[in-house]
């Protein structure tokens, strides 16, 4: 089926569709958008031919929305659809790519009409069929397969390499407070299907100058940089190996230089191609890092080198209940097993029943390997404003939100007035 959809350059599902045919005879479409965001003011101004369904329950059809990032940037995009009830038996995934350099609303334009290509059979099978009308573009309005052989064996003049350069700067302030705060990136990319090779720099600076009540000021600085690269070698559908490094300094964390060149191993259960849906991956790396703090820390240390090695477990599945990640792991320094820290990072998206949803998640994290720490103490102004960091056996965050919806089955209008007081 798909590749007759292929054939076809353009579905003119037309107006005349969504304002001819009742309610009661369009399916009932519900979409689950784990993209980060979807444009549904725009989708239900152009798909008109469906009745969009607050509840997943209720929808003749289920729309599963994923994205993946590209290695020039843009984005792969999976849309899976699911029929129920008459539909049920009609099962399908569509992946297309949004270009790097597309705009918002190239890119909303794409989704619309792929959702459409993807819609198609079910227009078949529905009481709507009657009422569709669609071009098939002749030899001279769409590209032959020869063609599209040849766009795709086309040299690429930047070898897969992509590099983006940006910055940053805030200034804000009142009578008793003055901040600035700077910050610069830079980045490059080439990406394959074999080869994953990225770096990164980013540096940040920001100062908070604040007017006391004697009249005094008090002057707070945080400045840092950080170099990260890795390389990753694919080794068959489920194996990957590589390289991790980086090159960091803070003035929060005491430390004037410190880096790290790690190899790693990486397993996942599921082949990757199935990364949108589902993965389960042990992730292990172990190597020397290199510190040179800034002031002697609580262990006498002005300047060490250390071996450590760390496991990462990651699971996530989305699915039309909703979506649910758990990451688990450890880092631990080898020359002392008792300098470690542990990780939990759960989260779930989940709709129990027609109207009612859940979601949460949180990080925690048992820390025993702050050895940057340093021994010269603290003033009350550092651990207020956090210029420095302290010891702590733990770290956490987490958050919780419940909603349940009653009243209308139908989500389908969109109306933007007033919209600026409500």
């Amino acid at each position: 089926m798909r590749h007759f959809l292929a054939g076809l350059l353009f579905l003119v599902i037309s107006s005349l569709v969504g304002t001819t045919a009742t309610a009661q005879s369009r399916p009932g479409l519900y979409l689950d958008c784990q993209m980060g965001y979807c444009d549904f003011t725009y989708l239900k101004q152009e798909v008109r031919f469906v009745n969009y369904m607050m509840n997943r329950q209720e929808a003749d059809i289920y729309v599963l929305a994923t994205r993946q990032e590209t290695g020039a940037g843009g984005g792969e995009v999976q849309l899976v659809f699911i029929g129920s009830g008459i539909y049920a038996s009609m099962v399908d995934t569509l992946r297309f790519v949004v270009d790097p350099n597309a705009t918002g609303a190239i890119a909303r334009e794409q989704f619309v009409k792929e959702l459409k290509r993807g819609l198609l059979p079910y227009l078949l099978a529905s009481p709507l069929a009657d009422q569709i009308d669609y071009q098939v573009a002749g030899e001279s309005d769409a590209p032959s397969e020869s063609n599209e052989a040849a766009a795709a064996a086309e040299p690429d003049p930047w070898n897969y390499w992509v590099f983006n350069l940006g910055g940053n700067g805030f200034l804000s302030g009142e009578a008793s407070f003055r901040n600035t705060s700077l910050s610069g990136r830079f980045s490059a990319n080439r990406i394959t299907d074999q080869h994953k090779l990225r770096f990164n720099a980013n540096y940040s600076y920001e100062r908070s100058g604040f007017f006391l009540l004697n009249g005094d000021k008090f002057t707070s600085l945080i400045k840092s940089y950080t170099v990260r690269g890795m390389y990753a070698k694919s080794l068959g559908q489920h194996w990957s190996a590589g390289l991790y490094g980086f090159l960091e300094s803070s003035t929060f964390s005491n430390t004037d230089l410190a880096g790290a060149i790690k190899p790693a191993l990486e397993f996942n259960l599921y082949p990757y191609e199935e990364v949108q849906n589902r993965q389960f991956t042990f992730l292990y790396s172990i190597g020397p890092e290199y510190f040179n703090f800034t002031d002697t820390t609580l262990y006498n240390k002005l300047e060490q080198v250390l071996l450590r090695h760390g496991l990462n477990i990651e699971f996530s599945q989305t699915q039309r209940w909703g979506s649910v990640s758990l990451s688990l792991g450890m880092e631990q320094f080898l020359h002392n097993p008792k300098l470690f820290n542990a990780y939990l990072n759960p989260e779930i998206e989940w709709q129990i029943v027609k109207g009612l949803s859940l979601n949460g998640g949180g990080f925690f994290s048992f820390v025993r390997d702050r050895i940057n720490i340093s021994k010269e103490g603290f003033t009350d102004e550092d651990i207020l404003l956090r210029i420095k960091q302290l010891d702590t056996s733990f770290t956490y965050f987490t958050y919780f939100g419940i909603n349940y919806r009653i009243g209308s089955r139908f989500n389908n209008f969109v109306n933007p007035r007033f919209g600026s007081l409500y």
